[in-house]
């Protein structure tokens, strides 16, 4: 697709006046009040409360491209990535087809490890583009129409609509007068190092590769997508609306910077670098992987992270009523009344890490260590964790922070 004169502009701003490389410098610094203090992970266990308990992490490498479409290398290979890179399944999202699911290629991966699942990426009126997942075979994207049009025919399919690229320095989605659509890639990969590559930050990010290799610049990249989490918080502001995030790739194991072709970042490197953990019942196995993920993606019981930085699979998020005793998980919504408290409790697998808890994109509570547990009252609003690494801290100043885990709201309605 050729680009416009609008986004090589956009290009040019980002290249000369570099606001990724100033984002990312900002970005490793948090001023951060109200810290509560952590609760040991023993204390919430024994509560019988964990978010994860009868559920198993599966990781999964979402929107990647292949040799249907415009990336690099074909399936068989792509998988061969997937398994050294240690993901679950991978999810195929070739622009425009679904070639590779009536060829056979996710049922000859049903029962593998990694697993395979196939949607599409639908390219809509002005560029903008959706995700079409969990689609019924019969679905074939038409090109061009315009977002509602798209986002109507993935539902009358039965499929699962979420926006793709939001705010990307290609591609930006802009049409946010749509509905129907059910999710939106908060964090995409592709988006994140199209934003780093300017004047500034270029030599760095060559001598990083020269000294540590690619993954050591992927994880240099692992900054917080700012404006997608501002979108998110916005749709979802009150409670009201449930809109699932996802951490995707859009990995094509091929990267054209300056006029030049690259075979960069290959299919493994991506797969390290983001990862959206679905959780999914315990005893699941086999072919029936593919629609318990499906279900949980639909549910929002999913979190993203850069893997890049740590495992992030012990990562737990649950909200107690404190009056009713009931408890719920990320993606599903509590019942509240007027006078009833709220218990939030979440677990990071990591030392050294700033939990922060967001209401309607607020920060309403803060935790260092493993765990917070915080008790408020039950207001209305879409609750949501933000888990981050840091080197340092004096008092509410924290440096070398580096962002790791994104939850799926819990809904107070």
């Amino acid at each position: 697709m050729a680009s416009s004169l609008r986004t090589k502009l956009r290009i040019t701003y980002n290249v000369l006046f570099a606001p990724g490389f100033w984002d990312a410098v900002a970005g490793r610094f948090a001023w951060v009040s109200h810290v509560v203090p952590p609760s040991h992970p023993e204390d919430i266990r024994g509560k019988g409360t964990g978010g994860t308990e009868g559920f198993q992490d599966l990781r999964g490498a979402l929107h990647n491209h292949s040799t249907y479409s415009d990336g690099l290398s074909d399936i068989p290979t792509i998988m061969d990535a997937a398994e050294e890179a240690g993901v679950d399944f991978v999810l195929l999202a070739d622009h425009n087809t679904m070639q590779a699911l009536h060829d056979g290629w996710q049922e000859r991966y049903a029962d593998a490890s990694p697993f395979l699942m196939v949607g599409t990426e639908v390219t809509v009126e002005g560029g903008r583009f959706l995700l079409a997942l969990d689609v019924s075979p019969e679905y074939e994207p038409v090109i061009g129409v315009s977002a509602q049009a798209g986002i109507d025919t993935i539902r009358t399919h039965r499929g699962f609509p979420l926006i793709s690229l939001p705010f990307d320095m290609k591609h930006p989605y802009e049409d946010w007068s749509v509905s129907g659509y059910d999710g939106l890639e908060v964090l995409n990969f592709s988006t994140i190092a199209r934003r780093h590559i300017n004047f500034l930050s270029l030599p760095w990010i060559l001598i990083v590769r020269h000294f540590g290799g690619m993954m050591a610049v992927i994880r240099m990249m692992a900054t917080r997508p700012d404006a997608a989490l501002a979108r998110w918080d916005l749709l979802t502001r009150g409670g009201a609306r449930r809109v699932v995030g996802i951490g995707s790739l859009d990995a094509h194991a091929r990267m054209k910077m300056f006029g030049k072709m690259y075979s960069i970042p290959t299919y493994a490197d991506s797969f390290r670098a983001c990862q959206t953990h679905v959780l999914v019942p315990d005893g699941v196995s086999g072919a029936e992987r593919i629609p318990a993920v499906n279900a949980a993606l639909r549910a929002g019981r999913c979190y993203f992270s850069y893997d890049c930085l740590g495992d992030p699979t012990k990562f737990d998020f649950v909200a107690t009523n404190k009056v009713k005793g009931a408890a719920t998980v990320m993606g599903e919504c509590l019942s509240i009344s007027m006078g009833e408290t709220v218990c939030f409790t979440a677990t990071s697998p990591g030392e050294s890490t700033l939990l922060r808890l967001y209401r309607d994109g607020q920060p309403v509570a803060s935790s260092v260590g493993r765990t917070l547990s915080v008790t408020l009252p039950a207001t209305p609003g879409a609750y949501r964790i933000e888990v981050s690494r840091f080197q340092g801290r004096l008092g509410g100043l924290f440096w070398g922070v580096r962002p790791w885990i994104y939850s799926n709201p819990i809904y107070l309605s």
